[in-house]
């Protein structure tokens, strides 16, 4: 056994190599995820409705521009394969093409600037929380044009094997934004008290100062010799329509999960306030959990995509493999800890509760810590199949799937568990997992069959 795995560790495509990638990528998706964890907890300090409020908010900001963003990351695919075909000339211009998709989502982010306040009256949360959750998204939203830009870059220096910036610009915008979210929220520092309000401006200002140094960095001399990135600025429609044909399903299935978590969170929020925070913190717990492993999952389809580009197949399934074996081991030292010690998770977003609060709420979130525990499980297999697929240009297949279980067997089931038996939390979670298993029984099987070994994105 040990043999092996030492075999597997020094071998192309072994754990080395895909933990050399995956680090900063892995580092990066936690910092992102650290950043959201304090950032509500400190909302949650500043009172207790924010954390209730800014979660859909925040995700119903992601749901409506999940499609410009998720479209403009698949860059990096194109970037890889290219990389590894080693045709480095083109590269700077496909980077170039995912900044352009700003203008397609101004046409959603200009309206919902301006509708804030009545598109969440319409939902129909408690009025204490609806000033908060307009207030939130409406500066939120600035954010989508700059992630747009970010996510191109963070492609370009992920398909490049440059992985270490995408890590020091991601670690940079966590730190200012919870330096800002310190002095804003809560008025440190002889900084206006602003609240929720306060949380979403450290969070603008964090993403732009961080893409600028992403853009000060590809358009540094180096790259700019050996990969055009000053060059081939215009738009390129050619290489345009590839990025949307097969980043397009990759935007939407962002799009339609985010919409899918957004309905199930408005779902729980019609059961009542106790359960909404109660899930809040679990969501929250689970995006600490699940972030590290998404980084490896990028880092998979940046592998996929660079063997694909040289023509390699075989090493491909290697890399994904040994990733599965990765992300299984954290998976499984991750949910332990959430069944055994479930109070150090919950604790940062209990302080300062009411004791009545308290007493509704966190026995709820050990019920559910134990089904993120169990839905870690499957993610580990199904994370890196759906990133090796994307890695390849299987993006439709994995697409459909995502949005049909998310529907299907989450949605639908917890509406009608709402609507007409209720609505109970712990049954609606147990949805969450079962969408999980199957996500993961059906990514197995589409990868097992091999067809996206004979698949490319680049012309």
């Amino acid at each position: 056994m040990f043999r092996a795995i030492k075999n597997r560790w020094h071998s192309r495509s072994g754990y080395k190599e895909v933990l050399v990638l995956a680090i900063p990528l892995v580092i990066t998706t936690s910092s992102g995820s650290l950043q959201s964890f304090i950032d509500r907890m400190f909302l949650s300090w500043f009172d207790s409705n924010a954390l209730a409020a800014t979660v859909p908010a925040a995700m119903i900001c992601f749901t409506l521009t999940a499609l410009f963003v998720g479209t403009a990351s698949y860059v990096g695919v194109f970037v890889a394969q290219y990389f590894g075909a080693r045709e480095e000339q083109k590269i700077g211009a496909s980077v170039w093409q995912g900044f352009y998709i700003i203008g397609l989502s101004l046409l959603v982010v200009i309206p919902v600037f301006i509708f804030a306040e009545p598109l969440f009256r319409w939902i129909g949360h408690d009025p204490i929380l609806q000033a908060m959750e307009a207030s939130y998204s409406q500066i939120l939203i600035l954010s989508i044009p700059l992630m747009i830009v970010s996510g191109s870059l963070s492609g370009f220096f992920s398909g490049i094997s440059r992985t270490s910036v995408v890590m020091w610009s991601n670690l940079l915008i966590t730190v200012l934004n919870l330096l800002l979210d310190y002095g804003l929220i809560f008025g440190n520092w002889g900084l206006p008290r602003m609240g929720v309000a306060g949380a979403a401006w450290a969070t603008v200002i964090s993403v732009a100062v961080g893409t600028a140094v992403q853009l000060w960095i590809f358009l540094k001399p180096e790259y700019r010799q050996r990969f055009k990135t000053h060059l081939h600025w215009q738009p390129n429609w050619q290489l345009f329509k590839r990025l949307l044909h097969f980043g397009f399903p990759v935007g939407l299935q962002m799009q339609m999960q985010a919409l899918a978590w957004t309905m199930f969170v408005l779902l729980i929020g019609k059961i009542g306030i106790a359960e909404l925070t109660a899930h809040s913190i679990a969501m929250n717990v689970f995006m600490i959990a699940v972030m590290p492993v998404a980084g490896m999952s990028i880092a998979v389809s940046v592998l996929v995509g660079q063997r694909l580009g040289d023509s390699d197949p075989d090493a491909a399934e290697r890399a994904t493999h040994s990733a599965v074996h990765l992300a299984a081991v954290f998976f499984v030292f991750a949910g332990i800890m959430l069944i055994v010690q479930p109070n150090w998770f919950i604790e940062p977003f209990s302080r300062g509760m009411e004791t009545s609060i308290y007493q509704t709420t966190v026995p709820l979130v050990h019920d559910l810590l134990r089904l993120v525990a169990l839905f870690c499980l499957f993610e580990a297999v199904s994370m890196m199949m759906a990133g090796a697929l994307k890695g390849a240009g299987d993006t439709r297949f994995v697409a459909w799937t995502g949005i049909a279980c998310s529907w299907l067997v989450l949605v639908l089931p917890t509406a009608l568990l709402v609507y007409f038996w209720g609505g109970k939390l712990l049954w609606s979670w147990m949805f969450f997992v079962l969408n999980g298993l199957l996500m993961c029984a059906v990514h197995w099987l589409r990868f097992r069959g091999a067809k996206w070994k004979s698949l490319r994105v680049i012309s």
